[in-house]
């Protein structure tokens, strides 16, 4: 279906005419074709056919009108209560398909295709649009502006047949639009200037006089400055000047291929494109580079000026002279008629216009032509983000990968150097931050020189000398950065100086406001500010980071006497503390003393807000700390203790509380001894390292106690507790548990008293003593439900139940302990071990379906993050033990892996079970031998490290595969039975009662 509006309403379906019976009805249609794509309401369409007296029954005949279109053409019209719709594609519509044929005329970039375009455009033009129907709401909202949408195409398309010499058929054109709208001057200066080109001279200087006459009898004026700067040149016989100013292309050119089609594919759209990046990273350069390659689409020339940047910046004033001069255009005197005559020039003309080293918006703006037919390109190291009320479009240029940095040395200094120590190369190119500016001059200083290893040694002893072309000023990365530093206000120059101060790797409006000493919203401005002038990048929402050399330069250059990072360095020690009590709360850090900077830490709203600072900010903490000294670093250090327990990296922190534990040494400062041997255990024992752990555990206790810091003592002997415990030595740790939970209870309950029973009820439960352990863990439960607690800590204390009551052969117990525990956790390792509990419980249940799914569920939860606390092991151990689906190879396999994971671990609870575990296996597969050997390893050790309930199992195995079967039987079910363990004792006796039978 072909419907037309552009002319009277007409309807086609396939070459055949539709008739649309009365003026009514074709309005309606028009209107709905006009708007197509939107809905018009009913009264819009009421006020189309009547204006301001409609009929009473305009609505009825409204809707009248609109069946009658359905029955011709059917679902097309759509109806809501917003009103109706055309709902056809865009090609049935003569007005889409117009709008679409410009549209892609001025994507074209060039004037021949575009001029194609426009001509099937304006073909589809038969008369006034919705000719003879309407009201004089119609000719108003409807008829006029897409009157003016033609208007406008007539002129572009004029402009676009004098670009590709198609003169002659412009006046012809253009007479229709001239004779309509006669004081429109910009069809008459496109008449006149194409028959001046077409060699009609004569008839070009009448049809000026025409206008002014015109003007003069109509308005009382003169023709503006376009026709009267169009006149002057005909009668003094000039033809348009064709500037070529483009600086040489560059030889050399590496890299931005992306930026490169980018600019590319603004100047042939006639955008403005601003080339924006730091001193330095090459944008003049690929200004220049694309500037050449497009030239073949401004056939009216190249313009060229540099605006002075940031030392001293030209207004357009004083170049707007020169920009008429190489126009060919005689400049008046006034400074607006100037800028009035310069862009009555460009309008004509297809000229690529580059404005290099812009300062501010305001150099640029009034030189930026009227039109689409000229394209601009504007480099600054400022992003002018003024201009994008202009359309201006930012490519913005980055730092040079490993590759372009190479190649860009290659072409300077030859292929053969590079190609034969490129190790040297590669780090040259660090060295120059990877900056192109830096590049080249090493480039330039490499001319000649046998070695590239000589000249890094240099770099490496004075990095800003080396960086200089002697005998050239200009030739200097530090002279690049000290204009972009000098044009900044002061305020912005002292928090860029303070930047020198500040070891990290980024920025935030609040660690910025405490260098510059005022509020994060000035902050923020002045990092918008340094930003724009690419001092520093927003590499992320709200971070910023300076590029390697900027800061190098910030700290040589620029730190004055009273810059201070004493601020910088309380923001991080007290936001990291206030961020620890919340994520971590069990963690107490010792107290703040009058030796500490005074309180200044960001508010969080909860520990998943305080987290997320530590993973952002973490990076630069370890850089505070690595330029720390003093009592200022050990406490920083200490605050990282809250953040291992989920799972930061215990390496890490080893390596810095050594060396502040060094330190503190050497000083004398016993609170730090203390506190950094306290590190130190938590960071061995969360690298699965207990036996240093204990050892910083006692000397962190007796400090502790020696300073007088109670809270720090029993924490030290906590963690003692944890390291024997993990180490299997159950009959000492038991000897401190019941000490410390009567320290504890000394204090107000906390998560802390709570964590202590916990731990001695797990010691318990290995030692064979369940029922003492369920008492304790109870307990446990108690203080955390009189406390705000994590989901983490309640999932853990609930699989402890679990385990308990499974050891106790209390199976649905533990199934509703462990399925308590799992709501209240949703990922991590504790819900790995605790599905892996779950389904040891279902296994024992007899659900082997269910054990091995929740096994394997347990797997890939420990597997997201895997490491040696991520319960990976304990899971995969589990599916090993309950999914008897599995080939016993693939079994056997899987345990095996696990004892070879825990066999640098001292974990003896975890490796006897495994061990005990692979027996059973083993057993159940057919190879007693094998099974008997590995349950007399599990009972030896259960036997050494008072794992009770591990030695039953182990003599449970070793009764239905070893020599003295019935004398293990025995002791398994007496020892099970002692302790409490019903399920382990049926399985015992069950093993009893076969030998017995069989005896």
């Amino acid at each position: 279906m072909d419907i037309r509006v552009l002319g009277p309403v007409e309807v086609f379906e396939g070459g055949a005419r539709i008739p649309v019976e009365g003026a009514q009805q074709q309005c309606v249609l028009g209107l709905l074709a006009a708007y197509h794509g939107a809905f018009v309401p009913v009264d819009r369409l009421i006020e189309a056919l009547w204006e301001e007296d409609p009929p009473k029954t305009a609505k009825t005949i409204v809707q009248l009108k609109v069946s009658q279109l359905r029955k011709m053409l059917g679902e097309r019209i759509a109806s809501t209560t917003a009103g109706y719709s055309l709902a056809v594609p865009d090609e049935e519509v003569d007005l889409r398909r117009f709008r679409r044929l410009v549209a892609e005329g001025r994507a074209a970039g060039r004037p021949d295709l575009a001029a194609a375009a426009w001509e099937r455009a304006l073909e589809l033009w038969r008369g006034q649009p919705l000719q003879g129907i309407g009201s004089g709401w119609v000719e108003q909202r409807v008829r006029v502006p897409l009157q003016h949408e033609l208007w406008d195409l007539l002129e572009e398309h004029a402009a676009a047949l004098i670009d590709v010499g198609r003169h002659r058929e412009v006046p012809a054109l253009l007479q229709e639009l001239r004779h309509d709208e006669p004081l429109r001057e910009t069809p008459h200066a496109l008449a006149m200037t194409a028959l001046w080109h077409d060699g009609r001279t004569a008839e070009a200087l009448e049809l000026f006089h025409h206008v002014q006459r015109l003007l003069a009898g109509e308005l009382g004026v003169d023709p503006g400055p376009r026709l009267r700067d169009l006149h002057q040149r005909i009668l003094e016989g000039h033809r348009p000047m064709v500037p070529r100013q483009l600086p040489r292309d560059v030889a050399a050119f590496v890299g931005r291929r992306a930026e490169a089609e980018r600019l590319r594919e603004l100047l042939r759209g006639g955008r403005v494109a601003v080339v924006t990046g730091a001193a330095g990273i090459g944008k003049s350069a690929l200004a220049v580079y694309v500037g050449h390659q497009v030239t073949a689409d401004f056939p009216d020339g190249q313009l060229h000026l540099n605006l002075g940047g940031q030392g001293e910046p030209l207004p357009p004033e004083r170049v707007l002279p020169r920009l008429l001069e190489a126009l060919g255009v005689p400049a008046p005197r006034g400074s607006a008629e100037q800028f009035d005559l310069y862009r009555s020039t460009l309008a004509t003309r297809r000229v690529l216009i580059v404005l290099d080293n812009a300062a501010h918006v305001e150099q640029v703006r009034p030189l930026l032509p009227g039109g689409s037919s000229c394209a601009v390109i504007v480099t600054s190291r400022d992003a002018l983000r003024g201009l994008v009320l202009q359309g201006a479009q930012n490519v913005r240029l980055g730092t040079f990968s490993p590759e372009e940095s190479r190649d860009l040395l290659a072409d300077l200094v030859g292929r053969d150097p590079i190609s034969a120590d490129p190790k040297a190369a590669a780090e040259l190119a660090e060295l120059c931050g990877h900056l192109p500016l830096a590049l080249a001059i090493a480039g330039a200083n490499l001319i000649g020189r046998a070695s590239l290893r000589d000249f890094i040694e240099e770099l490496h002893a004075d990095r800003w000398s080396t960086l200089a072309v002697e005998g050239d000023a200009q030739a200097t990365v530090a002279t690049a950065f000290a204009s972009s530093y000098a044009a900044l206000p002061p305020d912005a120059q002292v928090l860029f100086r303070r930047f020198g101060l500040v070891p990290g790797c980024d920025f935030t409006a609040n660690s910025a406001a405490r260098l510059a000493e005022t509020d994060p919203g000035t902050a923020r401005r002045l990092l918008t500010r340094l930003a724009s002038a690419h001092l520093v990048e927003e590499h992320a929402p709200g971070r910023y980071r300076l590029h390697d050399l900027v800061a190098l330069y910030a700290r040589e250059h620029c730190i004055a006497g009273d810059d201070d990072p004493a601020g910088l360095h309380a923001y991080y020690l007290h936001t990291a503390r206030a961020a620890a009590a919340l994520f971590a709360p069990s963690i107490d850090l010792f107290p703040l003393t009058e030796e500490d900077p005074p309180p200044d830490a960001e508010e969080f709203a909860d520990a998943e807000a305080a987290n997320a600072w530590f993973r952002a900010e973490q990076h630069n903490l370890l850089a505070v700390i690595d330029h720390a000294r003093g009592r200022l670093l050990w406490r920083l250090v200490e605050t990282l203790r809250a953040f291992m327990h989920d799972g930061y990296q215990p390496n890490v922190v080893i390596e810095v509380a050594a060396r502040a534990l060094a330190a503190v040494e050497r000083s004398g400062d016993l609170a730090g001894q203390a506190g950094m041997h306290h590190t130190l255990a938590n960071a061995r024992f969360m690298l699965n390292e207990p036996r240093p752990a204990i050892r910083h555990c006692r000397i962190s206790a007796r400090l502790y106690e020696e300073i007088g810091w109670k809270t720090g003592t029993l924490l030290a002997l906590s963690n003692l507790v944890m390291a024997t415990t993990s180490l299997g030595n159950l009959h000492e740790s038991l000897a401190y548990h019941d000490r410390i939970i009567q320290l504890w209870e000394e204090f107000e309950p906390t998560t802390k008293l709570a964590m202590a029973l916990e731990n001695y009820a797990t010691t318990l439960l290995w030692a064979g003593r369940p029922r003492e352990a369920l008492e304790r863990q109870l307990r446990s439960i108690r203080v955390r439900q009189s406390l705000p607690e994590s989901p983490g800590g309640q999932a853990r204390a609930y699989t402890i139940v679990g385990d308990i009551h499974l050891a106790l052969g209390d199976i649905g117990a533990a199934i509703d302990a462990f399925d308590r525990g799992l709501t209240g956790v949703s990922g991590g390792s504790q819900l790995a071990r605790t599905l892996a509990s779950t389904a040891m419980a279902w296994h024992r249940k007899g659900d082997t379906v269910r054990a091995a799914d929740t096994a394997r569920r347990a797997v890939r939860a420990a597997d997201e993050n895997r490491g040696p606390s991520s319960g990976y092991d304990e899971a995969s151990g589990t599916l090993a033990r309950v999914d008897d689906s599995l080939g016993l190879g693939e079994r056997v396999k899987l345990l095996e892996d696990v004892l070879a994971a825990y066999r640098d671990r001292a974990y003896p609870f975890l490796n006897t079970r495994a061990r005990v575990w692979l027996a059973e296996v083993l057993l159940e597969g057919g190879r007693p031998e094998e099974a008997a050997d590995h349950a007399r390893q599990a009972r030896d050790t259960a036997v050494r490290y008072g794992m009770r309930r591990l030695e039953g199992q182990a003599l449970t195995v070793l009764a239905g595969a070893g020599q003295d079967r019935i004398d293990d039987a025995r002791r398994a079910v007496k020892l099970h039975r002692e302790c409490g363990h019903r399920l382990d004792e049926a399985a015992a006796q069950a093993a009893l009662d076969r030998l017995l039978d069989q005896a």
